[in-house]
């Protein structure tokens, strides 16, 4: 009964301890992590357009997102029949805001350019992370509302810090924390991505909601994707002043 008892006890200890030695590393979570969101098929996508809409302070806006490579990206949002945009070049970054007193196009601050170039990165911070320049860690295996997920952390190239929560199940992105300097002050959010669905064989989402100190500060409701739609290079140009 002795003997027994002791390879009862080896068997339990070898299955804690195969278990714990088969937890996911963090180039295997990124691997399965690409290859369930399709990340290397959107890599090869030139252009992509995003028809949405966003709902902000009990009002909805129409949405509408154009990018291409390389880093290239417009985002124009219509308020009370006013449009407004956010450009970014490749280079650099121009908007108008018509409530600002001026319909003429703005240069953004360097801060401002930052955060374009980030939106305007196809695949996303983590796919090909050590070409783009950024360092990420594996924080470790957490839960997010009942929902058990890997935690990965990025420090970009350009000293914002972005947190992502990977589902462990579906391995696709849940929510995305973001500490960004803005004016030499620290600006926090939080945003939770759901309703993948595929398209042109990746996964993309088309619900986010956008959360600073946990309250809800939007929603974005993508209605389409359109990949590889013929987007000519206007779009991006900063235009002149109007005389």
């Amino acid at each position: 009964m002795k003997k027994l008892t002791s390879i009862t006890a080896f068997l339990v200890l070898f299955v804690f301890i195969s278990g714990k030695t088969q937890e996911m590393n963090l180039d295997q979570i990124l691997s399965k992590y690409y290859q369930t969101t399709g990340l290397d098929l959107v890599k090869d996508w030139k252009t992509l357009t995003m028809t949405g809409k966003t709902l902000a302070q009990g009002m909805e806006f129409p949405v509408i997102m154009y990018m291409k490579r390389p880093g290239k990206i417009r985002v124009e949002v219509e308020i009370q029949g006013n449009k407004m945009l956010q450009v970014f070049d490749g280079q650099a970054g121009w908007s108008v805001v018509p409530w600002s007193g001026s319909s003429d196009p703005q240069e953004m601050n360097p801060d401002e350019v930052k955060g374009m170039k980030e939106q305007a990165d196809f695949e996303g911070s983590l796919y090909n992370w050590k070409e783009k320049g950024h360092k990420v860690e594996l924080i470790g295996k957490d839960d997010m509302e009942g929902t058990p997920v890997y935690k990965i952390k990025t420090n970009l190239a350009d000293g914002n810090i972005e947190t992502y929560y990977i589902d462990a199940e579906s391995f696709v992105e849940l929510k995305v924390s973001s500490v960004s300097k803005i004016q030499g002050n620290e600006t926090e959010g939080e945003g939770y991505i759901s309703n993948y669905k595929d398209v042109s064989g990746a996964l993309m989402p088309f619900a986010i909601e956008n959360k600073v100190k946990g309250q809800t500060v939007s929603t974005v409701e993508i209605i389409k994707y359109e990949v590889n739609k013929d987007l000519n290079d206007s779009l991006f140009v900063k235009p002149a002043k109007k005389k």
